[in-house]
């Protein structure tokens, strides 16, 4: 139903919303610019998330990640196993998001991350416990865009699941060539 944008009219339609060029070309944005001014509103969040952020980048990715696995979303997942790359963070923490209880690389703080990020897939409230460890190392505007990281990383979990979007050129598939088992359950384990 709904198909990439040939790369020109993206690009002309993003320009009109705002939409860098280049943010423009990559294949989420050509399929949602078939609605530009949604794409424009989502691609200001973006912008704010990935630029104008508080929390550290490699939290932001760990949210991005374990939402990309848990929902089975290729695209979101495998494109930013090349960002977690290029911030630094090592393979153990990129693919630890699969099964963070065994992963030794984390830390107290990451669990909690992924944590309030599972608990907030699978329902709209972050457990106490969760929460008071969160509070504890962000300022409210810190967690405020905790908040708005995983809203936004699941809306585009579920667009890119929806209108199944094709990886970009040159980017590789699914690390070890290992999917998800299923995108039902926090609890299954790979």
């Amino acid at each position: 139903m709904v198909k990439l944008l040939p790369l020109d009219e993206a690009r002309r339609r993003g320009a009109e919303v705002g939409i860098p060029r280049e943010w423009s070309s990559v294949n989420a944005l050509r399929a949602m610019l078939n609605y530009p001014e949604g794409a424009g509103a989502v691609a200001k969040l973006l912008t704010t998330l990935l630029y104008k952020n508080r929390i550290e980048a490699r939290q932001r990715e760990l949210i991005i990640l374990r939402i990309g696995w848990r929902s089975g979303a290729e695209y979101e997942f495998c494109s930013h196993v090349g960002v977690a790359k290029r911030i630094g963070m090592t393979d153990d923490e990129i693919l630890g998001v699969r099964d963070p209880d065994r992963c030794a690389a984390f830390s107290e703080l990451d669990r909690a991350i992924l944590q309030m990020t599972d608990e907030l897939l699978d329902g709209f409230e972050i457990r106490p416990a969760t929460r008071a460890i969160l509070e504890r190392s962000f300022t409210p505007e810190q967690f405020v865009e905790l908040l708005l990281a995983v809203s936004n990383w699941r809306l585009f979990a579920i667009f890119l699941k929806n209108v199944d979007v094709p990886l970009d050129p040159g980017t590789p598939g699914w690390p070890e060539g290992r999917a998800p088992a299923s995108t039902s359950s926090a609890s299954e384990r790979p």
